[in-house]
């Protein structure tokens, strides 16, 4: 029995679900970068089909944050910023936590993006 055009547009309902197996699957699918070099790790870009519902989207983590506690005027350039963007360099490898953030029209996502699953990686750099 052939499923309709109509039956295959039905887009899976917004759930905050996870499942284990997921991890291996995005892993094999994922494409990882780290930003603005593996020398300088600020964030992490992890791109791909989800998992659930096959939509593409791209998640984004950051591995050091700036805030205004770095003295006015010092911003990315201050000493404390250079400590961070070194301590997380040297990190090398952190289990991100992937949510799914797809353009799809899921039901019942209300004001959320993506399809509500969530994955997690291994991403290592520098190594």
């Amino acid at each position: 029995m052939q499923s309709s055009p109509e039956q295959e547009s039905v887009e899976l309902p917004y759930r905050v679900v996870s499942e284990p197996e997921w991890n291996a699957a995005a892993a094999a699918t994922a494409s990882v970068g780290v930003h603005p070099s593996e020398e300088l790790a600020e964030v992490v870009v992890v791109s791909g089909p989800c998992p659930r519902c096959e939509h593409h989207t791209v998640f984004s983590e950051r591995l050091v944050a700036y805030s205004d506690m770095l003295g006015a005027g010092s911003g990315r350039r201050g000493l404390l910023a250079r400590a961070l963007r070194r301590a997380a360099a040297r990190g090398g490898r952190r289990d991100i936590e992937v949510v799914c953030s797809c353009g799809g029209a899921h039901p019942d996502a209300g004001e959320e993006s993506g399809c509500g699953a969530s994955w997690v990686l291994t991403v290592e750099w520098g190594q």
